[in-house]
């Protein structure tokens, strides 16, 4: 091997190693770490030209390389056993293919066999150690960006990737061998096996892939709605929290008018009382009120939640309520009711929008009409006629469509929209269910 031999070696220990390093964080700095670093680069350089003198193709000895990451992933960086022993084995593979597939591509150009590639020298061997090179960095920048931004895999997903990167890894060698001719009858027949093997792995991890993503999926959804459920809780004390400021500010002005009105009286100025008491009427009659009770917990504490928040937003709520209704879980109504407002509200803050929601519920022998209108500062059947759960579709009315639709669906229900003349109209249709 000559000098340029033995100066690509090194720039592939310090690919390698950076490899490591990219892709977790390190538990030193300064002098210690580049210590660490340097010392990592040199176990490397020396096993990579130790394996290219002593074979032509390292077969199951480059396994070695990841080893040797390994090692210095434990003694420099931060992670886990089982991040460390999928990193290790990926680069592994990473090698191998950007290696032998460079030769590959090379040898089917210059039209020479795999075998004769692996024991080139001079420029085509300094052209191919080059390009491997290149792509043995590019790859690991993309995967060691992966492990940076993973969202904590748990340790049997850790190992089932760690042991598909190992088999992968062995048929690659395998295939390998067998084309550069280094591979005898039995070798051939294990590679067969090993093969068949593999296609039968495959179809097991790809039905526990299945399983395992529905799991995260359902886990994923029960933690959103679980944040959900609290971010409405906090919503709902602020709430709570706000009517009862409103409630004490109007005790304290009422006990001082009261104050006010008995030392006048006491004195005797009859006049100014009638003229004070009727200021007093005036400004109560413009102060605020609360909803008015409806005979539905759930629709009650709606109605309390979103009066507050359209008053302070400009936007003239109206309701009425037609019938009590008798057969919908109250707090199912609620919750589809806050939902229904919210998605009003928020669409009446549209620049443009008409500030207007009319809401109006109505029993029937049957179930329970709904139907509300509110303003749109853009069309939304246009911009998102599925009115799809989600943040990208536009922040109005996404928010609380799925748990619309589930009770709908509960109650066998119907569920209608439409727009008019700069207006976005929904119809819900409740059956009662019976009592039991």
């Amino acid at each position: 091997m000559d000098i340029s031999g033995y100066v690509i070696n090194l720039m592939s220990a310090a690919v390698a190693v950076g490899y490591m390093d990219q892709g977790f964080e390190r538990k030193y700095s300064g002098y210690r770490r580049r210590a660490l670093f340097t010392a990592a680069c040199m176990v490397y350089f020396v096993t990579v030209t130790f394996l290219n003198w002593l074979v032509p193709f390292e077969s199951v000895l480059g396994f070695c390389y990841g080893i040797v990451l390994i090692i210095y992933a434990f003694l420099a960086l931060q992670g886990s056993p089982q991040d460390f022993l999928v990193a290790g084995l990926l680069w592994v593979l990473i090698a191998l293919i950007s290696t032998y597939g460079v030769y590959g591509i090379m040898g089917i150009f210059t039209e020479r066999d795999l075998d004769v590639m692996l024991s080139a020298e001079g420029e085509m061997l300094l052209y191919a150690s080059m390009a491997a090179l290149a792509v043995k960095y590019s790859l690991g920048k993309v995967v060691s960006v992966f492990f940076r931004k993973q969202d904590n895999l748990r340790k049997e997903d850790n190992w089932i990737v760690a042991v598909s990167f190992l088999l992968l890894a062995l048929l690659a060698m395998g295939l390998f061998s067998l084309e550069a001719g280094l591979m005898g009858p039995i070798g051939r027949y294990w590679l067969t096996v090993g093969i068949l093997a593999d296609e039968a792995g495959i179809i097991a991890a790809l039905a526990g892939v299945y399983h395992r993503l529905g799991r995260y999926q359902r886990e994923k959804l029960e933690e959103q709605h679980r944040q959900e459920r609290e971010k409405e809780q906090r919503e709902n004390m602020l709430d709570l929290y706000r009517v009862g400021r409103e409630i004490n500010h109007w005790r304290h002005d009422i006990l001082a008018s009261l104050g006010v009105l008995y030392r006048m009286q006491k004195n005797g100025k009859y006049s100014e009382v009638e003229s004070y008491l009727e200021k007093m009427y005036g400004n109560l009659r413009n102060y605020p009120e609360l909803p008015q009770p409806t005979g539905n917990e759930g629709l009650d504490a709606a109605l309390v939640k979103a009066v507050p928040r359209c008053r302070e937003s400009g936007i003239h709520l109206s309701y009425v309520v037609l019938g009590k209704p008798k057969g919908i879980d109250c707090v199912e109504l609620g919750i589809l009711l806050d939902n229904l407002l919210s998605n009003g509200i928020e669409a009446c803050l549209v620049s443009g929008a008409l500030k207007e929601i009319d809401l109006v519920l109505q029993s029937h022998d049957s179930g329970l009409e709904i139907m509300q209108e509110n303003g749109i500062g853009e069309s939304v059947l246009k911009n998102n006629p599925g009115l799809k759960s989600s943040k990208e579709e536009g922040e109005r009315h996404g928010y609380g469509m799925e748990s619309i639709y589930n009770t709908v669906e509960k109650y066998d229900g119907e569920y209608e929209y439409w727009e008019e003349e700069q207006r976005f109209c929904q119809r819900i249709f409740l059956n009662y269910r019976e009592e039991k």
